[in-house]
């Protein structure tokens, strides 16, 4: 996967024609990972989702699918085969995103961040119990009402 984009980066004519061949009809790709994500989403059944979420995710798919075309440009693949690969890279950004930023965070010595807790604790709908005295009590108490 690297050598497709340093063989990209070559030179300046590999890499001004990936620029050329993304502005001809490769902007589309951003459009493949994106629908990719808006798929993954909407069989997803997170209890957490939220509407600013899911536009993360999505434009996060979508700038993956664009690294993955200027990846896969100078491959030499089919064109179905690499817009498998850019749909994929956009379906899978949440998890590429996690693990690079995990590498970075290893390769750096930095410890991951505590997670946090999504709000308050749901209660069980029964009362505290009260606290346990030092004196055990002699004589049962009635039925609760």
């Amino acid at each position: 996967m690297l050598t497709g984009l340093l063989a990209a980066l070559d030179g300046a004519s590999g890499f001004q024609g990936a620029i050329v061949e993304f502005k001809r009809g490769g902007w589309i790709v951003a459009l493949i990972g994106a629908a990719a994500m808006v798929g993954r989403l909407l069989i997803d059944d997170a209890a957490h989702a939220s509407l600013w979420r899911s536009f993360r995710h999505v434009v996060a798919a979508a700038i993956f699918a664009i690294i993955a075309f200027f990846v896969t440009f100078q491959w030499q693949l089919s064109a179905i085969n690499k817009a498998i690969v850019q749909g994929l890279a956009g379906a899978l950004a949440p998890e590429l995103v996690d693990w690079i930023t995990g590498m970075i965070r290893r390769k750096l010595g930095m410890s991951s961040p505590p997670r946090r807790r999504k709000g308050r604790k749901k209660s069980s709908g029964r009362k505290r119990a009260r606290p346990k005295s030092a004196k055990p009590k002699s004589a049962p108490r009635g039925r609760r009402r």
